[in-house]
């Protein structure tokens, strides 16, 4: 099972997503799964991410064959469950509505990263060298 979130950096450091899925609005990503997202921001774009940056967020609960990290599933219980990122080896933690749109509390996680760099984006459109995006 799949699913795609676009992730968006609020001006207080943290990242937030919208989903169809329960009306969802601006659901926090924390306790260190925020820094998980600079740092693979940081290592796409090789600047930080800052308010209103975007990353595209992919977690397949089958290999795909491609991606970025794997998630492990160390500990969960009401409050959420907390993965060890197998590239980055930090902790990261998702909430419960993770279990909510996949039914279930996934062992493995595989997760593909893309930042979203608006900027790049404009000029690209704008001057059509299309070669400088990383997709």
């Amino acid at each position: 099972m799949e699913l795609t979130v676009l992730a968006y950096k609020l001006e207080d450091g943290l990242w937030a997503f919208d989903h169809p899925h329960n009306d969802t609005v601006q659901e926090l990503l924390m306790n260190g799964t925020e820094e998980a997202i600079d740092e693979y921001f940081y290592f796409e774009t090789g600047r930080h991410a800052v308010e209103k940056d975007q990353m595209e967020i992919i977690l397949n609960t089958e290999e795909p064959e491609d991606y970025d990290t794997l998630l492990v599933k160390e500990v969960s219980d009401d409050d959420g469950t907390t993965y060890t990122d197998t590239t980055l080896c930090i902790p990261v933690w998702l909430c419960p509505w993770l279990q909510g749109y996949f039914g279930f509390i996934p062992e493995e996680i595989y997760v593909k990263v893309r930042p979203i760099n608006k900027g790049l984006e404009a000029f690209v459109k704008n001057t059509g060298m299309r070669g400088l995006l990383n997709k």
